[in-house]
């Protein structure tokens, strides 16, 4: 079984707050036609960097007072960028910094604070990538973290790692003295600093596995990663319709084993229901606090990552069934709505 950690130490995002000149001269040798880059081959670091540079973009964010630069990598057809939330959340402009050393604007299609996801809009189309699923990854897999470090001047820097755990959790203090988790991350000792925020990290097929969110500030190689699936069940549903309708349950979760850990339950899978708001769709069911969600339309959900796919994959109207465990209950439950 894949385990769980909770971290109680310092964390800091990744984005920076200053940048420098870039040289605009164009590069010619890089081939930014639109296009899928996929493999099934395994490839060398060097092969990895030269097929997949295309598609990374360093990101310049103009806010109000000054700019917040951070990194991207397009996944689909017609610039679809997938970066941080943190990156470009309060964004006047989105300026983006491509291989060849060209330029181009972005617009704001999406985002979730939440999970720190972001998705833009190039104005150009470029080069994107083939995205591997969590499933997929072990630990001790090669991987390459790609991003802007510090300032534009070293965007498309590459370096270079293994996957260290997976599933891992952190808690991260907010401005309002609430404590949140970031659950079901990747962590990996591939170099990332400030500037890396929203750059990919893949895989030795040259797929992107997850999204550079954050690192340890009082050590060295731990950093970690959102898994890619986080978002990919909100990109398609943007590229195929063109929007995103985002269904609200109102059920605020946790996974189960980090709940265990916390002595609130004695489920290891599943999500543990931490509260439901009391004007949501789920506020007058039997699904009370202390519940462990296991199923949502028959899709096992084993995790808080398992029940954010399943909630971005349902449409506005569509009736939702939530199979769950009460504690001391014999069976399951089920609601409704």
């Amino acid at each position: 079984m894949k385990k769980h950690g909770l971290f109680l130490i310092s964390f800091c995002l990744l984005c920076s707050g200053c940048t420098l000149s870039t040289n605009q001269n164009l590069d010619t040798s890089v081939d930014m036609t639109p296009r899928l880059i996929a493999t099934s081959e395994i490839m060398d670091s060097a092969q990895i960097a030269d097929t997949v540079k295309s598609a990374i973009v360093g990101i310049s964010a103009g806010l109000a007072n000054g700019s917040s630069i951070g990194s991207g990598v397009a996944i689909a057809d017609g610039g679809y960028i997938l970066t941080n939330f943190h990156v470009i959340s309060g964004a006047k402009s989105i300026t983006l910094y491509f291989a060849d050393k060209s330029t181009a604007s972005a617009n704001y299609v999406w985002g979730d604070s939440s999970i720190d996801i972001a998705i833009l809009r190039s104005a150009k189309n470029l080069p994107y990538l083939d995205t591997a699923p969590l499933e997929n990854v072990e630990v001790g897999d090669d991987v390459l973290a790609v991003g802007t470090p510090l300032s534009l001047q070293f965007q498309h820097t590459f370096t270079k790692g293994i996957v260290s755990a997976l599933n891992r959790t952190i808690e991260i203090p907010s401005l309002g003295g609430y404590t949140t988790y970031m659950q079901n991350l990747i962590q990996h000792d591939a170099s990332i600093n400030s500037g890396n925020s929203g750059g990919p990290l893949i895989n030795t097929q040259g797929k992107v596995i997850g999204i550079n969110s954050l690192k340890a500030s009082d050590a060295e190689g731990i950093g970690f990663a959102i898994p890619i699936e986080t978002a990919t069940a909100v990109a398609n549903k943007i590229i195929k319709t063109g929007e995103f309708k985002q269904v609200y349950l109102g059920v605020f979760g946790q996974d189960a084993l980090l709940a265990k850990f916390n002595q609130e339950t004695t489920e290891e899978s599943g999500v543990y229901v931490v509260d439901i708001d009391p004007n949501s769709p789920l506020s007058n069911t039997s699904l009370k606090k202390g519940d462990i969600i296991t199923k949502i339309n028959g899709a096992p959900i084993k995790n808080t990552l398992d029940m954010r796919k399943a909630i971005y994959a349902l449409s506005p109207d569509e009736k939702v069934e939530i199979e769950f465990k009460s504690p001391n209950a014999e069976s399951a439950s089920n609601v409704v709505v």
